[in-house]
Protein backbone atom coordinates (compact mmCIF):
# COMPACT_ATOMS: atom_id res chain seq x y z
CA UNK A 1 0.00 0.00 0.00
CA UNK A 2 1.74 3.65 -1.22
CA UNK A 3 2.20 6.02 1.36
CA UNK A 4 -0.02 9.14 1.07
CA UNK A 5 2.19 11.98 0.23
CA UNK A 6 0.65 14.16 3.02
CA UNK A 7 2.38 11.98 5.48
CA UNK A 8 5.80 11.83 4.03
CA UNK A 9 8.72 14.47 5.53
CA UNK A 10 9.32 17.95 4.30
CA UNK A 11 12.66 16.42 3.09
CA UNK A 12 10.88 13.19 1.39
CA UNK A 13 8.75 15.67 -0.30
CA UNK A 14 11.41 18.15 -1.47
CA UNK A 15 13.41 15.47 -3.24
CA UNK A 16 10.32 13.93 -4.91
CA UNK A 17 10.06 17.60 -6.06
CA UNK A 18 13.09 17.29 -7.50
CA UNK A 19 11.76 14.33 -9.76
CA UNK A 20 9.56 16.81 -11.13
CA UNK A 21 6.63 15.70 -8.61
CA UNK A 22 4.38 17.99 -9.22
CA UNK A 23 1.34 16.43 -6.06
CA UNK A 24 4.34 17.05 -3.65
CA UNK A 25 5.13 20.45 -4.26
CA UNK A 26 1.15 20.84 -3.73
CA UNK A 27 1.87 19.46 -0.37
CA UNK A 28 4.47 21.56 0.60
CA UNK A 29 2.57 24.58 -0.46
CA UNK A 30 -0.15 23.21 1.52
CA UNK A 31 1.93 22.76 4.59
CA UNK A 32 3.21 26.32 4.23
CA UNK A 33 1.76 29.07 1.82
CA UNK A 34 -0.32 30.19 4.47
CA UNK A 35 2.66 31.06 6.39
CA UNK A 36 4.74 32.16 3.78
CA UNK A 37 1.95 34.78 2.78
CA UNK A 38 1.36 35.92 6.06
CA UNK A 39 5.24 36.99 6.83
CA UNK A 40 5.31 38.26 3.24
CA UNK A 41 1.99 40.21 4.04
CA UNK A 42 3.71 41.37 7.23
CA UNK A 43 6.68 42.94 5.23
CA UNK A 44 5.11 44.48 2.44
CA UNK A 45 1.59 45.30 3.63
CA UNK A 46 0.15 44.54 0.62
CA UNK A 47 -1.89 40.74 0.26
CA UNK A 48 -1.65 41.28 -4.05
CA UNK A 49 2.08 41.72 -3.77
CA UNK A 50 2.47 39.11 -0.94
CA UNK A 51 0.18 36.52 -3.30
CA UNK A 52 2.65 37.41 -6.13
CA UNK A 53 5.74 36.89 -3.91
CA UNK A 54 4.68 33.35 -2.42
CA UNK A 55 3.61 32.22 -5.68
CA UNK A 56 7.31 32.70 -6.74
CA UNK A 57 8.80 31.65 -3.86
CA UNK A 58 7.05 28.52 -4.44
CA UNK A 59 7.82 28.55 -8.44
CA UNK A 60 11.54 28.73 -6.74
CA UNK A 61 10.71 25.52 -4.60
CA UNK A 62 9.86 23.76 -8.19
CA UNK A 63 12.84 25.59 -9.93
CA UNK A 64 15.83 25.29 -7.02
CA UNK A 65 14.47 22.50 -5.08
CA UNK A 66 17.62 20.50 -5.86
CA UNK A 67 19.68 23.63 -3.80
CA UNK A 68 18.08 22.79 -0.67
CA UNK A 69 20.29 20.77 1.90
CA UNK A 70 18.58 19.02 4.80
CA UNK A 71 21.86 19.05 6.47
CA UNK A 72 22.08 23.11 6.68
CA UNK A 73 18.78 23.42 7.95
CA UNK A 74 15.19 22.73 8.10
CA UNK A 75 12.71 22.97 4.94
CA UNK A 76 10.50 25.58 6.43
CA UNK A 77 13.95 27.63 7.35
CA UNK A 78 15.46 27.10 3.91
CA UNK A 79 11.32 28.50 2.58
CA UNK A 80 11.10 31.13 4.55
CA UNK A 81 14.62 32.80 3.75
CA UNK A 82 13.83 32.62 0.37
CA UNK A 83 10.51 34.42 1.17
CA UNK A 84 12.38 37.10 3.42
CA UNK A 85 14.88 37.55 0.37
CA UNK A 86 12.20 37.93 -2.32
CA UNK A 87 10.06 40.28 0.13
CA UNK A 88 12.79 42.32 0.69
CA UNK A 89 13.73 42.18 -3.20
CA UNK A 90 10.44 44.34 -3.50
CA UNK A 91 11.40 46.74 -0.76
CA UNK A 92 13.87 47.64 -2.53
CA UNK A 93 12.52 48.11 -5.73
CA UNK A 94 9.57 50.03 -4.44
CA UNK A 95 12.21 52.17 -2.71
CA UNK A 96 13.84 52.83 -5.74
CA UNK A 97 11.14 53.26 -7.96
CA UNK A 98 9.67 56.03 -5.10
CA UNK A 99 12.92 57.77 -5.66
CA UNK A 100 12.42 58.34 -8.95
CA UNK A 101 9.01 59.28 -8.32
CA UNK A 102 9.98 61.69 -6.03
CA UNK A 103 13.02 62.82 -8.11
CA UNK A 104 10.56 63.43 -11.32
CA UNK A 105 8.37 64.99 -8.60
CA UNK A 106 11.05 67.66 -7.64
CA UNK A 107 12.23 68.66 -10.84
CA UNK A 108 8.54 68.48 -12.55
CA UNK A 109 6.19 70.53 -9.77
CA UNK A 110 6.47 72.27 -6.83
CA UNK A 111 7.82 70.40 -3.46
CA UNK A 112 4.23 71.28 -1.67
CA UNK A 113 2.94 68.87 -4.40
CA UNK A 114 5.35 66.21 -3.50
CA UNK A 115 4.69 66.63 -0.41
CA UNK A 116 0.49 66.12 -0.33
CA UNK A 117 0.93 63.33 -2.50
CA UNK A 118 3.01 61.63 -0.17
CA UNK A 119 0.77 62.64 2.44
CA UNK A 120 -2.07 61.64 0.42
CA UNK A 121 -1.15 57.75 -0.04
CA UNK A 122 0.10 57.72 4.01
CA UNK A 123 -3.51 58.28 4.35
CA UNK A 124 -4.43 55.30 2.19
CA UNK A 125 -2.50 52.87 4.00
CA UNK A 126 -3.76 54.14 7.10
CA UNK A 127 -7.27 53.74 6.00
CA UNK A 128 -7.12 50.41 4.61
CA UNK A 129 -5.31 49.05 7.36
CA UNK A 130 -8.28 50.18 9.63
CA UNK A 131 -10.55 48.76 6.82
CA UNK A 132 -8.93 45.62 7.58
CA UNK A 133 -8.62 45.69 11.28
CA UNK A 134 -12.42 47.02 11.46
CA UNK A 135 -13.80 43.47 8.89
CA UNK A 136 -11.71 41.64 11.17
CA UNK A 137 -13.62 42.58 14.31
CA UNK A 138 -16.71 41.71 12.47
CA UNK A 139 -15.69 37.78 12.81
CA UNK A 140 -15.90 35.53 15.90
CA UNK A 141 -12.92 35.87 18.16
CA UNK A 142 -11.80 31.80 17.90
CA UNK A 143 -11.92 33.10 13.58
CA UNK A 144 -10.16 35.98 14.14
CA UNK A 145 -7.50 34.56 16.18
CA UNK A 146 -6.91 31.95 13.47
CA UNK A 147 -6.48 34.14 10.89
CA UNK A 148 -4.08 36.90 13.18
CA UNK A 149 -1.65 33.27 13.91
CA UNK A 150 -1.35 32.79 10.51
CA UNK A 151 -1.29 35.96 8.67
CA UNK A 152 0.57 38.60 11.11
CA UNK A 153 2.65 35.70 12.26
CA UNK A 154 3.11 33.64 10.00
CA UNK A 155 2.02 30.24 11.75
CA UNK A 156 1.00 27.16 9.67
CA UNK A 157 -2.06 25.26 10.17
CA UNK A 158 0.05 22.97 12.35
CA UNK A 159 1.84 25.72 14.19
CA UNK A 160 -1.56 27.12 14.96
CA UNK A 161 -3.15 23.68 16.41
CA UNK A 162 -0.05 23.69 18.86
CA UNK A 163 -0.38 26.78 19.95
CA UNK A 164 -4.21 26.83 20.61
CA UNK A 165 -4.25 23.26 21.85
CA UNK A 166 -6.98 22.46 19.31
CA UNK A 167 -6.95 19.59 16.23
CA UNK A 168 -5.44 20.74 13.27
CA UNK A 169 -9.09 19.97 11.28
CA UNK A 170 -10.41 22.83 13.67
CA UNK A 171 -7.90 25.29 13.20
CA UNK A 172 -8.87 24.57 9.05
CA UNK A 173 -12.19 24.91 9.45
CA UNK A 174 -12.02 28.50 11.73
CA UNK A 175 -9.33 29.61 9.21
CA UNK A 176 -11.87 28.75 6.37
CA UNK A 177 -14.97 30.38 7.62
CA UNK A 178 -13.41 33.44 8.83
CA UNK A 179 -11.78 33.93 5.36
CA UNK A 180 -15.48 33.84 3.71
CA UNK A 181 -17.02 36.15 6.98
CA UNK A 182 -13.94 38.27 5.61
CA UNK A 183 -14.32 38.87 2.77
CA UNK A 184 -17.83 39.46 3.07
CA UNK A 185 -17.30 42.04 5.22
CA UNK A 186 -14.82 43.74 2.71
CA UNK A 187 -16.72 42.98 0.09
CA UNK A 188 -20.19 44.92 2.02
CA UNK A 189 -17.42 48.07 2.57
CA UNK A 190 -16.14 47.93 -0.97
CA UNK A 191 -20.13 48.72 -1.92
CA UNK A 192 -21.04 50.47 0.66
CA UNK A 193 -17.92 53.21 -0.03
CA UNK A 194 -18.45 52.83 -4.22
CA UNK A 195 -15.01 50.81 -4.41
Amino acid sequence: MAVSNEKLSDDQLVSLVTQGDRDCLGVLYDRYGRAVFGFTLYLLKDPHRAEEVTQEVFLNVWLKADKFKPERGTFHAWLMTMAHHRAIDEIRRDSRRWERMEQAARENAPQQHSLIDTTSEAAQRAEEGEVIRSALSTIPEEQRRVIELSYYQGLTHSDISQRLGQPLGTVKTRMRLGMKKLRVALDDYGKANGL
